[in-house]
């Protein structure tokens, strides 16, 4: 039978450390570890009588140095895994064993429950700072971790036994970042099991410090990137992978474009990134000062969106309205909406984008449909195909702003006349937003250097799929 151990970081935790340490003992776990670390409110004493290993820092010590402690102490009593919590309440004792259930059936894997799933109970701050955490580790871990923060873990004790990671006081929350990436690197990879997010209005501060801890742990995931060259295959597997596979466009990129990606990786490495901060500047520039346009068009093009459970997200319903308030000016523009099956819809972007025009009375007539396409690349070059066969020029092209300059400049690829008009009426300057344009930056950058590089070789199939 398998042995499992929970270890319990304790600082100034008086007031919840025994009722968390009371609910972990309910469970069938052979070794239960407080590590009280230089607590001054009496946290030691609170627990003094239960059935644990209590071990007491004179001073404080930070958290990595108590969980490293106490883990260690675990391993060397022989325990197959070991599982931490905190000790303030935000985690729930009664979860241990799903975790020990993901153990037995993954017992390579390090366990973390995942909180982000509750996104509306989680602080926005601090949820948009786990996100871009989460990119940052995962790149340089090579796979997606869903919530790399989180201090509910199991570790398999043979990955704590040959393990070997620095820690201090002032890298305290360094650690539980590093060990998922140095874990990687042995071939112990994670699993997330979905966990309540739990934020109580009286709870103490955090013991975060902000802008200082951040700082560590981004120097720490830069020097693993920078002393492996940017990890590459790392960035692609861990964020660029999941996002084609989500909107199913793998087997539409074609090995051309999986290479091409690559290529566009290497280049923005070797050059310091100059062409691709320029096309982030273009992207920005244009996303910040594209006005929405007061003529009439014969035809607006509305980019596709992928779907949630066959309806359109918000973004994809701002296209839509925009379309539907420039017809208004004129009845006879035909709205060409383009986009087709992505993800796991069973309708195309295209018919959804459609069904939700006819619930606000827009008459069929004035509605075409272009729904093979699964991405802007593809929804352009499709739409370049009708524009040329009904010789409709004079056409608006929507999309949200941030991504309007790739958009652009694919549209100027196919030599489709056209006037950008944004679904938003204007650009707001936050994290989602720069992260945002990051991306379409990177995407038109990616395009570039798959038309600069198909034109040198004469690529002719790489080029059809771009002009």
């Amino acid at each position: 039978m398998l042995k499992y151990a929970v270890v319990i970081p304790a600082f100034n935790e008086a007031k919840t450390v025994r009722e968390v340490t009371e609910q972990v003992l309910k469970n069938s776990i052979d070794l239960v570890i407080v590590v009280d670390d230089g607590s001054t409110d009496g946290t030691a004493d609170t627990v003094r009588d239960l059935p644990i290993m209590l071990i007491e820092h004179e001073q404080n010590q930070g958290k990595a140095v108590a969980l490293v402690n106490g883990m260690k102490h675990a391993a060397d009593h022989g325990v197959d895994a070991v599982i931490t919590l905190d000790a303030d309440g935000q985690h729930k004792p009664e979860d241990i064993p799903r975790f020990i259930k993901g153990y037995e059936a993954n017992s390579n894997h390090i366990i973390i429950g995942a909180r982000l799933a509750d996104k509306h109970l989680i602080p926005r701050k601090r949820y948009i700072a786990n996100k871009i955490a989460n990119f940052w580790i995962s790149w340089a871990a090579g796979y997606p971790i869903e919530d790399s923060q989180s201090g509910f873990r199991l570790y398999p004790a043979e990955l704590i036994r040959s393990i070997d990671i620095k820690v201090s006081k002032d890298k305290s929350f360094v650690f539980e970042s590093e060990i998922l990436i140095k874990a990687a690197q042995l071939n112990y990879y994670s699993t997330p099991i979905k966990i309540a997010a739990i934020y109580e209005e009286d709870s103490r501060p955090s013991h975060f410090r902000g802008g200082m801890d951040i700082t560590y742990i981004t120097r720490m995931v830069a020097w693993s990137l920078i002393t492996r060259f940017f990890y590459l295959p790392g960035l692609y597997r861990s964020a660029i992978k999941p996002q084609l596979a989500k909107l199913g466009l793998r087997e539409g990129m074609g090995l051309d474009g999986i290479a091409m990606m690559l290529l566009s990786c290497f280049v923005i490495v070797v050059t310091g990134g100059l062409f691709y901060f320029w096309l982030l500047f273009k992207t920005w520039m244009t996303a910040r000062y594209t006005a929405i346009p007061e003529q009439s068009f014969n035809t607006a093009l509305v980019l596709g969106m992928a779907l949630d459970s066959n309806q359109p997200r918000p973004f994809y319903l701002a296209r839509l309205e925009r379309a539907k308030n420039i017809l208004q000016g004129n009845t006879n523009m035909k709205i060409m909406i383009l986009g087709g099956k992505t993800g796991q819809s069973t309708l195309t972007e295209a018919e959804a984008g459609r069904n939700y025009l006819l619930s606000q009375d827009v008459p069929e007539s004035n509605i075409a449909l272009e729904d093979v396409s699964r991405h802007t690349l593809e929804n352009l070059k499709q739409a370049k195909n009708i524009l040329s066969e009904q010789e409709l020029q004079d056409t608006a092209l929507i999309s949200q702003r941030y991504h309007l300059y790739r958009a652009h400049t694919l549209a100027n690829g196919f030599k489709i006349p056209h006037t950008l008009c944004p679904a938003d009426d204007i650009f707001k300057i936050n994290i989602l937003n720069s992260i945002r344009l990051l991306k379409e930056a990177f995407y038109t950058h990616w395009y570039w250097t798959g038309k600069i590089f198909s034109i040198l070789i004469n690529n002719q199939h790489m080029l059809n799929r771009i002009r």
